[in-house]
């Protein structure tokens, strides 16, 4: 069997829609890293299991470097594992990245790649350099090159001193990365906002339900978490205790939900978590939180929408907040990660998340019948007495304050008013402390 030269153009450039997904494809291979370095006790004297991401966008270096931490490649495999395409040592293992594609990630968004590697036996720095800009006039040529006489006119392989390296890690370093968009790869806001929400992260410290959540997870071990930071900051979750539906109007999260998906015939093959709200509409993109979304390894796999069907109204994806964490081996994430590989197990999945998407579903409409029959009691109270009164606030002032004595302002208030001409909606107004209705005085 032959294998062509565009089968790197199709595994490089083609594969990956969204520019930003290299960042996810190095960084679960920098998770699968830090496993095996904390596997083989190497976290000692110091050394942190960290993923440090480093943008330069200065017109001339316009760099993305992306370091862990992790076990790095031996020399001795380093050339045979770098140029291994589409093998992996890690099928069939709880490994995140298997498929052995992920590292050629970077190859279509750049002119240069540089791979840097140091595992802890080695006294030498590993290097390989790709030379993309040959790669794609090679891959435009109609020479009929293998892959092996490509990859021969497109890498070089050298050592380096291992002063100023860490004792064992790995490095991807892009050089002159192509524009896309608003810059985005460069772009410190947009990189880290998609990294909070991909990205096997924690929760933000401020997040109330955050460590609750993550103590449920741990005991399926599907919340494992590392340190990752952008330009030197570090990168959280994106969940807040509240959110901004529309402008001037906020939602809470008031509680959190856990359930478990049962297996095909044992076990269980997911669990996750619901935060409910006041389900006050669809919720802006701009949170990167709405959707109930997918993610294995801690690493999410497709986007918001991705579970839409299992709502009656895919719509109502788009009030709800929360997370599915596959825990078996037989869902497994596609080659591009938009979505799982179908078969007995998804189908399963799906059909029971669904009764789960109908009760959510309910619940959104039964909050928007709620704030429909205020808006009607608001409106009959102002066509009643002939301006807009808040009678929910009067109520819930009432509900408050039903037990209590009459304070002795509230007393100077009533017995002005009934010193005049008064309304029952205008001792009510003066208690909850509602301002008077502005009157026009007809020209």
């Amino acid at each position: 069997m032959r294998v062509g030269k565009d089968i790197v153009e199709l595994l490089s450039s083609a594969m990956y829609v969204d520019p930003l997904c290299i960042f996810r494809e190095y960084i679960q291979n920098a998770a699968d890293s830090l496993d095996e370095a904390a596997e083989r006790a190497l976290y000692r004297n110091g050394v942190q299991p960290t993923i440090q991401i480093t943008l330069d966008p200065a017109p001339a270096n316009r760099i993305v470097k992306i370091r862990d931490t992790g076990a790095g490649i031996s020399r001795t495999t380093f050339q045979q594992t770098l140029t291994a395409i589409g093998a992996s040592h890690k099928r069939g293992t709880p490994a995140r990245g298997f498929r052995g594609v992920g590292r050629l990630a970077g190859l279509g968004q750049c002119q240069t790649l540089v791979m840097l590697s140091k595992s802890d036996d080695d006294s030498v720095v590993s290097l390989m350099q790709w030379d993309c800009r040959r790669l794609k006039e090679l891959l435009l040529e109609t020479s009929d090159l293998s892959l092996d006489q490509m990859l021969q006119q497109v890498v070089e392989i050298d050592e380096l001193p291992p002063d100023g390296h860490p004792k064992h890690f790995f490095e991807i370093e892009m050089r002159n990365v192509r524009r896309h968009k608003n810059d985005d790869l460069l772009n410190e806001s947009v990189v880290g906002e998609y990294l909070s929400q991909v990205a096997p992260v924690r929760f933000h410290p401020s997040f109330s339900f955050g460590a609750e959540i993550e103590a449920y997870l741990a005991q399926y071990q599907s919340a494992k978490t590392y340190q990752l930071t952008v330009n030197g900051k570090p990168i959280y979750r994106p969940f807040q205790n509240t959110y901004e539906a529309r402008p001037k109007v906020h939602g809470e999260f008031k509680k959190v939900e856990y359930f478990e998906v049962p297996g095909v015939a044992s076990g269980t093959d997911a669990v996750g978590w619901i935060l409910h709200s006041d389900y006050l509409g669809a919720i802006p993109d701009r949170h990167g939180i709405k959707g109930l979304r997918l993610r294995s390894g801690n690493i999410q796999i497709g986007d918001a929408r991705l579970l839409d069907s299992v709502f009656p109204e895919p719509r109502f994806n788009a009030w709800t907040v929360g997370e599915c964490h596959v825990l078996t081996s037989k869902l497994v994430p596609n080659a591009r990660r938009d979505d799982f590989e179908h078969n007995g197990h998804y189908d399963n999945l799906v059909r029971k998340l669904t009764p789960k998407g109908k009760e959510i579903a309910k619940s959104c409409r039964d909050s928007s019948a709620e704030r429909a029959r205020r808006r009607q009691q608001t409106a009959a109270a102002r066509n009643a007495n002939g301006n807009n009164f808040d009678w929910p606030k009067a109520k819930n002032f009432f509900q408050k304050n039903s037990s209590k004595k009459v304070t002795q302002p509230h007393k100077r208030q009533i017995q002005t008013l009934l010193r005049g001409v008064a309304t029952y909606a205008q001792i009510v107004r003066s208690l909850i402390g509602e301002p008077e209705p502005t009157k026009h005085t007809p020209p």
